[in-house]
C-alpha cells in the first residue's frame, strides 16, 4: 500500500495508497474543522463551512471503506459518487463537484503519475467552475485554480510526486492568503475564505499520507469539548441505539432504506450490519419515531435511549465526535414517545398512499413551520435549516419515495439552494424544479401562487417571481466577536439581519426586532411573525401589539403571528 515506480522510474500511486490519502484528508479535516468554522464572515449560528466539507468527504470515505479495489480509477469513481450524494451546504457541493472533476480525468487509470495528479487538479477546478451559477473569486474556487496551476508548474520542474503536492499546498495557501484582497467582506472581517481553508487542509492531508504521515487527533480542551457538547445537546437530546433483527436477509438493501428514512430525524446517524442483524445509532429529539420505524422492519434488541443533557459531566479530554457519547453509561430515560411515532409515520404514509402528478418537497428546522409548509400544499418536509444543512441524497431520497412526476424543491435557505439543485439534476426518473427560496417566509409566499395547472416551468417562474416581494427578517444572537462596515458585533449580542445582511444589533430580541420593522417597513400592509422554540406566545403577542403601535398611521397594516418553533432564531419575520 504504497507509491512505487513504473518501469521508467516514474512514481506511481496505487488504489489502496490512494485511498490513504484521502483518509489522512478526512482525519485532518475532523481535526481542523472548527478552525474552518470559525472563518465564516458572519456571526450567525450558521457557520459549518467546515463541518460541511467534513461531512461531505466523510460520505465519499465511506464510499470507499471495505473497498479492496486495486484500481485507482474505480477509487476515484467511488469517492466522487460518496461525495456527491452526501453533499451538504454550498462548500459541500463544491468540493463533491472538485472531487467529481479530478474522478472525470483519472478513470481509466489503473494507478496514478504525477502528472495525473496535475491533469486531476485542473479538472477538478474547471468541473467546479461549471458547476457554480454565478463564480465569484476569491473563494474556494480560486484557491482551487490556482493550486492547480502551481502543480503544473511544478511538474514542469520534476516528475517527483511529493515535491509537487507540496508546491499544490503553497499555490493553494498563497491564493487562500489574498482571498481578503478579492472579497471586500473577507477584509471587513479580518479572515480568509473558510471554503478555500478546508480545501489547503485536505491538500495537506494528501501531503502528509504521501509522506507516510498521519495526522494526530487533536486533544480538545475539556472547556471546548463541553461547549461542543452543549450545542449538540440543545439541536438533539437522546442518544439512540438498537438492533433490528431483519425477518429476511436482504440486509444491504435495508440498511440503505433505513439510512435514507432516518436521516431526517436526527444527526450522527451510523447504520451498519450484516445478513438479517442491523446496528441503528442516532442523536435524536424523537427515539419514538426511530422505534417505530425500526419496528416494522423486524425483531428489536438491546434497545438504549440515553439522555445527553444528563451525560454533559463524563465529557473526556479527547471528545471528537457526538459518537463518544456511545462511551457513556445510560441514563434511564423512559420511552414515552409513542403518540409523536405515530403520527409522524401518518405523515410519511399519506404521500406514500396519495399518487398524484406534481408534488412539492421543502425544508423546515421548526415544526410550527413544517406544519404551515404542509397546510399550504408541501407533501414532503425535509429536516434542515442553519447548522442542519441537508445532503443531496437527503434530497434524492425523498425524491425518490415521493409519488410524483413532477416536483417542486423549496430550499428555504441559501446555504441549501446547491443541494438541492445537484439532486434535481441527478434525478433521473422525474421532472424536478427548485425554486431558489432563501427563507420559509418566501416559500410561503410562492406557495400562496403555487397553480396546479398548467406546465412545470411556468409555474415555477410564477412562484420565482413572488420571492421579490418578500422582505424577510432575522433576529438571532452573535456567536462570535465580528467587525462588519460600521458595525462592530461581540459574541452574544443580539443580531438584526435583514434580507442577509446584518444591519442592526442590541441587548434583546424584542427591542431589535421592533427596530429592524420599524425601520425596514415601508409600503406593506402585512407583517407576519413566526417566533421560535425559545420565545413564548406572550412575548410574541407583545412583540405584535408594540409593532401595530409603532406603525398606528398605516391603517391597512394587518401582523400576525405565528409558532415557528424554530431554532436558533427567536423571531423571523416577513414583510410583505
Amino acid at each position: 500500500m504504497s507509491s512505487g515506480r513504473d518501469r521508467a522510474g516514474q512514481e506511481i500511486v496505487e488504489a489502496q495508497k490512494l485511498k490513504k490519502m484521502f483518509e489522512v484528508a478526512l482525519q485532518l479535516l475532523e481535526n481542523k474543522k472548527s478552525i474552518v468554522n470559525s472563518l465564516n464572515v458572519f456571526p450567525v449560528p450558521d457557520g459549518d463551512t467546515g463541518t460541511n466539507m467534513f461531512l461531505t468527504l466523510k460520505e465519499a470515505i465511506e464510499e470507499i471503506n471495505g473497498s479492496d479495489s486495486e484500481h485507482a480509477g474505480e477509487i476515484c469513481h467511488k469517492l466522487s459518487r460518496g461525495a456527491l450524494m452526501g453533499a451538504r451546504g454550498n462548500s459541500g457541493v463544491i468540493l463533491s463537484q472538485l472531487l467529481r472533476g479530478f474522478a472525470q480525468e483519472n478513470r481509466e487509470k489503473e494507478v496514478l503519475e504525477a502528472e495525473d495528479f496535475v491533469s486531476g487538479f485542473d479538472e477538478a477546478s474547471r468541473v467546479a467552475y461549471k458547476g457554480v451559477l454565478k463564480p465569484v473569486e476569491g473563494t474556494i474556487l480560486t484557491v482551487s485554480r490556482k493550486a492547480a496551476e502551481g502543480a503544473q508548474k511544478a511538474l514542469d520542474e520534476s516528475n517527483d510526486l511529493q515535491f509537487i503536492f507540496e508546491e499544490t499546498r503553497k499555490a493553494a495557501e498563497k491564493a487562500l492568503n489574498k482571498t481578503p484582497e478579492q472579497l471586500s467582506v473577507l477584509k471587513e472581517a479580518d479572515v480568509v475564505d473558510a471554503g478555500g481553508q478546508g480545501f489547503v487542509f485536505i491538500l495537506e492531508g494528501m501531503l502528509r499520507a504521501l509522506k507516510g504521515e498521519e495526522p494526530v487527533k487533536t486533544v480538545v480542551d475539556i472547556e471546548d469539548a463541553e461547549k461542543d457538547l452543549d450545542k449538540d445537546s440543545l439541536e438533539h437530546t437522546y442518544c439512540t441505539q438498537l438492533l433490528i433483527n431483519l425477518e429476511n436477509n436482504d440486509g444491504q438493501q435495508r440498511i440503505d432504506k433505513i439510512r435514507k428514512e432516518l436521516n431526517n430525524y436526527g444527526s450522527s446517524l451510523m447504520v451498519v450490519g450484516s445478513d438479517n442483524i442491523i446496528k441503528v445509532h442516532i442523536h435524536t429529539d424523537h427515539p419514538g419515531v426511530i422505534l417505530e420505524n425500526a419496528l416494522r422492519r423486524g425483531m428489536l434488541e438491546k434497545i438504549s435511549i440515553e439522555n445527553m443533557y444528563l451525560q454533559q459531566e463524563e465529557t473526556h479530554e479527547d471528545f471528537i465526535d457526538g459518537f463518544e457519547a456511545d462511551k457513556t453509561t445510560a441514563s434511564g430515560v423512559s420511552i414515552n414517545n409513542k403518540a409523536d411515532a405515530g403520527e409522524a409515520a401518518g405523515e410519511h404514509n399519506s404521500i406514500e398512499n396519495k399518487s398524484k402528478k406534481r408534488g412539492i418537497v421543502a425544508c423546515s428546522a421548526g415544526q410550527g413551520v413544517a406544519d404551515i409548509l404542509m397546510d399550504l400544499g408541501v407533501d414532503e418536509i425535509i429536516r434542515g435549516g442553519q447548522s442542519m444543512n441537508p445532503s443531496t441524497n437527503d434530497f434524492l431520497s425523498v425524491l425518490e419515495e415521493i409519488p410524483c412526476e413532477e416536483v417542486i424543491i423549496l430550499p428555504n435557505n441559501k446555504n441549501i439552494i446547491s443541494a438541492a439543485r445537484q439532486a434535481a439534476e441527478l434525478c433521473q426518473e422525474k421532472e424536478v424544479e427548485v425554486v431558489p427560496t432563501r427563507a420559509f417566509t418566501e416559500a410561503i409566499a410562492s406557495l400562496l401562487a403555487f397553480d396546479d395547472q398548467g406546465e412545470l416551468k411556468d409555474i415555477v417562474e410564477q412562484m420565482k417571481g413572488e420571492l421579490e416581494y418578500v422582505k424577510t427578517i432575522e433576529i438571532t444572537e452573535a456567536v462570535k466577536d465580528s467587525n462588519l462596515k460600521d458595525l462592530s458585533i461581540e459574541e452574544g449580542e443580539v443580531i438584526g439581519i435583514v434580507e442577509g445582511d446584518i444591519t442592526g444589533k442590541g441587548e434583546n430580541y424584542h427591542d431589535v426586532a421592533l427596530r429592524m420593522v420599524k425601520e425596514n417597513h415601508e409600503f406593506e400592509d402585512l407583517i407576519t411573525i413566526y417566533y421560535g422554540e425559545e420565545i413564548s406566545e406572550e412575548e410574541a403577542e407583545k412583540l405584535q401589539e408594540e409593532i401595530k403601535k409603532s406603525l398606528d398611521d398605516n391603517f391597512e397594516l394587518e401582523v400576525e403571528i405565528y409558532s415557528g418553533g424554530q431554532p436558533l432564531y427567536p423571531y423571523i419575520i416577513s414583510l410583505e
